[in-house]
């Protein structure tokens, strides 16, 4: 899956990132599907490196109107690390420090499939990085892109 992404509005700078991901499906436990992803994201513009990231996902995939349009909303919860501070990531407050390396990671999305398009799908996703209210060496601010992507799920066996 890829995600183009664009900034939040109130940093008002040139930050984008693309990534690229791969789901691990786990089973299907309390009506979700679990699945364990990767991330390799690239960011560009005011920053300029690289963001790995490991998540559990929770997959909800059962709504009253999916014969006409297959929906699914997902969130997941890992550890986010860039390769360098991410200049951008906005704090809390002027005197907490700068951002960390690592820190939480967090996604909310929400994916849906055309009739007939079997392995093929679009999303809407949140990417947020956070400090978690300081339990990651103070970090109190975050930041969150909001992305488009689309998803080939592969055949299974």
């Amino acid at each position: 899956m890829d995600i183009i992404s664009e900034p939040p509005p109130e940093l008002n700078s040139d930050a984008h990132l693309a990534a690229v991901t791969y789901g691990h499906p786990l089973g299907e436990w309390l009506g979700f599907a679990w699945e364990l992803e990767g991330q390799l994201v690239r960011h560009w513009g005011e920053q300029r490196h690289y963001e790995f990231n490991a998540l559990w996902v929770a997959r909800w995939q059962r709504f009253p109107w999916d014969r006409w349009v297959d929906t699914r909303i997902a969130g997941g919860h890992g550890l986010s690390y860039a390769t360098e501070r991410p200049p951008l990531e906005p704090r809390a407050s002027r005197e907490d420090r700068d951002s960390m390396r690592l820190l939480t990671y967090l996604m909310a999305e929400m994916e849906v499939t055309a009739p007939g398009a079997q392995h093929w799908s679009g999303f809407l996703r949140i990417h947020h990085r956070s400090g978690v209210f300081g339990v990651h060496s103070g970090v109190r601010g975050g930041s969150n892109f909001v992305g488009l992507g689309i998803r080939y799920r592969f055949p299974g066996p």
